[in-house]
């Protein structure tokens, strides 16, 4: 079974377990750091066992800075403690479970994704802090 995590929506945390046989998904409302929560309370609500997770995809390249920086983490996470590969994808990337499976079975282990973001943080505004040169 494959985990696809997607946080590219503001305020929407979408999830999938897929396989060659089956696939359902989840879509909550929810901030970034409910992720982990929501994560474990899907699988649970599936029967599945983490350690039967085979691999992850997770969307990177769109949504806010912190989702992204949080779901890869998440998914870097998983794929060390679990030992399972972790394939950065992007949202366009969702559509086609069948090829994404593939890719995700043949992709190394141990290779964790960096976070690709879709623009530059807006941290300096809340600090007070100037982010322009």
């Amino acid at each position: 079974m494959y985990l696809l995590i997607d946080t590219s929506e503001h305020n929407t945390i979408s999830l999938a377990l897929f396989d060659e046989h089956d696939t359902c998904s989840k879509v909550v409302e929810g901030k970034n750091r409910t992720l982990l929560t929501h994560i474990d309370a899907f699988l649970r609500e599936k029967h599945i066992e983490k350690h039967l997770l085979e691999g992850i995809a997770v969307v990177v390249g769109k949504g806010s800075f912190t989702s992204t920086r949080i779901a890869v983490t998440v998914s870097n996470t998983f794929s060390y403690a679990l030992s399972i590969p972790v394939l950065p994808i992007s949202k366009d990337e969702m559509i086609d479970l069948d090829a994404l499976r593939a890719r995700i079975a043949v992709y190394p282990k141990g290779q964790y994704v960096s976070a690709t973001y879709s623009a530059a943080p807006s941290i300096g505004g809340i600090l007070g802090v100037s982010t322009e040169r």
